[in-house]
């Protein structure tokens, strides 16, 4: 392939990636930490020791918390003292959105990339450039995809999941891009 081939290949790969991502993102937004916690980590004023400060920590409320998956949080006085502890679930709450968020942009850039794939295989040879750069496009945002779900999965879920994208890309190798019909040729002069 010549140069300018190659180029085209890879800007349109690149740009048809970057373009579904944004796309994407700009119809689907991700969800924000900020719309789950507002807890605010630091006192606004730090006690000084005259202000006899108490901890008050109760062992059943910290286990029972942290058998939860929530965060142990202290209410504070204007003196910065803590008042009370209490059980925060907003990572935990936000963890379960933001998994379902990347299961849900894994579902949608699996569907582009193949559909992207299969579109690169289909045009005409013609326009060489084009196609594999929609095939490699597509490569890429089914790679974006799967490791943005990738933290979400269990051991046997990402081999799983990797193994199905290798045997579809595989079979689609086979079935389109290979050389078989130079191979049937071959055998057919013989």
């Amino acid at each position: 392939m010549e140069i300018k081939k190659v180029a085209l290949t890879l800007g349109i790969a690149i740009l048809f990636a970057l373009f579904i991502v944004f796309l994407v993102d700009a119809i689907y937004e991700q969800p924000k930490y900020e719309d789950f916690c507002s807890y605010q980590y630091y006192p606004t004023k730090a006690p000084s020791l005259s202000d006899n400060c108490t901890t008050v920590y109760n062992e059943n409320l910290v286990n029972s918390c942290i058998k939860e998956k929530g965060e142990v949080r202290d209410r504070l006085d204007e003196k910065g003292c803590q008042i009370e502890s209490y059980c925060d679930y907003c990572s935990r709450d936000f963890n379960s959105v933001n998994s379902k968020y990347n299961k849900n942009i894994f579902y949608i850039s699996a569907i582009v990339g193949i559909l992207a794939i299969l579109a690169g295989l289909f045009l005409p040879k013609t326009i060489d450039a084009i196609a594999s750069g929609l095939m490699f496009g597509g490569i890429i945002v089914l790679l974006q995809g799967t490791v943005r779900v990738f933290g979400d999965l269990g051991k046997w879920m990402k081999v799983i999941v990797l193994g199905i994208e290798l045997v579809i890309l595989v079979w689609i190798g086979y079935k389109k891009v290979s050389d078989r019909k130079e191979v049937k040729k071959v055998k057919s002069k013989k």
